[in-house]
């Protein structure tokens, strides 16, 4: 079987991975039109942008920090059941923002931020449910397929939400919209109950849930490989987080090109993280040598910190094109370590500790975008956020050079 077909063969084999895939998409795309009808709605309810600014941070952040407690619940219950309810719960939460603009100030603020924020915790639900559910329904080498074709999809997702999700919105009326995101909640929901997983878990009656939220630390603490993805996703979420003000204000203030040239940036990325993603499941490629994906850290903290000295928008493209094509193998590699060195009944509290990392330090790292802005300089934000994303990358290629990636998981299960 030629290479070029794995996507094709691990689609036509697996009718549960299609169904998670399909599920993935209806949800994806939904999520997405919501994001931008929220902050429309947001608009129409604030009077300043600090009113906007603060409301739209404060329901938006705090269920970050549920995520590792969020992760305890995936592994106390059957995680295609956890899908199911946060997809049933999440439909009639998004139709609640038809009632929002019938109220005024403080009641309007006060229902947006209960609604937003119910919202985030079912979402972080989600999105560690979704990556826990993978090894359950993917066995072997296949996990870097199937992997790699989940990065390949939310790319697309990304890609097109950013494309046509305020085009849409503005198309119909707010509250025929947020009907059809409800619907595809629950045409979701409906796809979900049609995956079937084996249950390797154990049952609620056998587990303490407050102690047994210590065990994801506990494997976080006693894995080197699992201890160095959560690092990464702090420096990581440090870059991430300043990549999408950056990108705006590149193109604003450097290229005076506001619009075209933020598409521009936006569809380099995306198109070349879409390719790079169906490149590696096809050819379910990993690097032989673990410390090569130090190189690729080092390499992405050094691509994003050139993007601050680019002066044309050509220049920016090429070096966003190298940075999407470098950070494209980060992925499926943190994804493979998380599933494949931590137990089933626990993958759910390392991919919710990880969820937390991230999405903390992105919001850091927004927040120091902000400030170096100010302070120091538009062009010095991506260098001052990656140099710890080079460092950390330094330390991994030091610490695994010349192993196999089967040499490094034998040494680095405990370190």
């Amino acid at each position: 079987m030629g290479k070029k077909s794995e996507i094709i063969r691990i689609l036509k084999e697996n009718r549960n991975y299609r169904n998670l895939l399909l599920t993935t998409t209806i949800s994806g795309l939904a999520t997405w039109g919501a994001f931008i009808a929220m902050l429309m709605l947001l608009s129409e309810i604030t009077e300043t942008g600090v009113q906007l600014g603060a409301l739209w941070a404060l329901s938006g952040i705090v269920p970050l920090f549920m995520s590792f407690g969020l992760g305890g619940i995936i592994d106390r219950f059957h995680t295609r059941n956890v899908l199911i309810v946060s997809e049933w719960v999440r439909a009639p939460l998004h139709a609640l923002f038809i009632l929002v603009p019938f109220f005024d100030g403080w009641l309007a603020w006060t229902l947006f931020f209960i609604v937003r924020f119910v919202i985030g915790v079912f979402n972080s639900l989600n999105a560690v449910a979704r990556q826990t559910i993978i090894p359950e329904i993917i066995k072997g080498d296949d996990l870097i397929v199937a992997n790699s074709l989940n990065f390949t999809l939310t790319s697309t997702i990304r890609l097109i939400g950013a494309a046509t999700g305020g085009t849409f919105i503005t198309l119909i009326d707010p509250n025929y919209f947020w009907v059809l995101a409800s619907i595809a909640f629950v045409i979701s929901a409906m796809l979900i109950s049609r995956i079937q997983v084996k249950d390797e878990k154990l049952k609620p009656k056998d587990r303490h849930f407050i102690k047994e939220l210590k065990v994801g630390f506990k494997i976080a603490k006693n894995k080197v490989f699992i201890r160095y993805v959560l690092l990464f996703a702090l420096t990581g979420g440090l870059i991430i987080g300043s990549f999408n003000l950056m990108l705006q204000q590149m193109a604003v203030i450097t290229y005076d090109m506001p619009a075209i040239g933020l598409s521009l940036l936006y569809i380099a990325e995306g198109a070349t993280s879409v390719a790079l993603g169906i490149w590696i499941a096809n050819r379910k490629f990993m690097f032989a040598k673990i410390h090569t994906y130090g190189w690729i850290y080092i390499l992405m903290g050094a691509t994003w910190a050139l993007f601050g000295f680019t002066q044309t928008i050509y220049q920016g493209i090429f070096v966003i094109f190298l940075f999407a094509a470098v950070g494209g193998f980060v992925v499926p590699f943190e994804r493979m370590v998380m599933q494949t060195h931590v137990e089933a009944n626990a993958r759910g509290r390392i991919f919710g500790l990880w969820n937390t990392c991230s999405m903390l330090s992105i919001n850091i790292g927004a927040l120091i975008t902000g400030i170096v802005i100010d302070y120091i300089g538009l062009a010095y934000v991506p260098l001052i956020v990656a140099i710890f994303e080079i460092i950390l990358g330094i330390v991994f290629f030091v610490q695994f050079k010349g192993r196999t990636t089967d040499e490094a998981k034998k040494l680095g299960e405990v370190g």
